[in-house]
């Protein structure tokens, strides 16, 4: 009887064990995104032609299809608040809107080169965004801290 509820115990140890250390892990990574966030938010580097805000609003975009879905919404929320869904969206429909003026356009009037840059960009956004979800790449929340909205606007 001892040695059951012994084995019993060490099974239960042992697959506490591996939840235990994604939590950790989960933290970490959390904390490497942020701290990644936070130097792209204090580059001198900020977007200032058309492309470059077609570059901010489509990693913004992704990131509001990606972050919840494939990293979780548990992970996120350990992230800078804004890094979250409403604050992505919101960066996503400012930059959008800033790379239309800069090209003296409306949404609907997108040239075929534009259209392909950010298509390009899309695809650039998404190869990034894997590298975030496998922990081996945080240049993509460098970009966002990049393109974050500036403040007042």
């Amino acid at each position: 009887m001892m040695i059951r509820a012994l084995a019993s115990l060490a099974l239960l140890a042992a697959a506490c064990l591996p939840a235990m250390a994604d939590d950790q892990d989960d933290q970490q990574d959390a904390a490497d995104i942020n701290a990644t966030f936070a130097q792209g938010l204090a580059s001198a580097e900020k977007p200032q032609t058309a492309n470059e805000k077609w570059t901010c609003a489509v990693f913004w975009n992704v990131w509001t299809e990606f972050a919840e879905l494939d990293l979780g919404t548990d992970f996120v929320a350990l992230l800078d608040p804004a890094l979250s869904q409403s604050s992505a969206r919101t960066a996503t429909s400012h930059w959008e809107k800033q790379a239309t003026l800069a090209m003296g356009l409306g949404m609907g009037e997108l040239d075929v080169e534009t259209e392909l840059y950010i298509e390009m960009q899309t695809e650039s956004a998404w190869d990034m965004a894997e590298g975030v979800v496998w922990g081996d790449d945080y240049n993509y929340p460098f970009i966002l801290g990049q393109c974050a909205v500036p403040a007042g606007e």
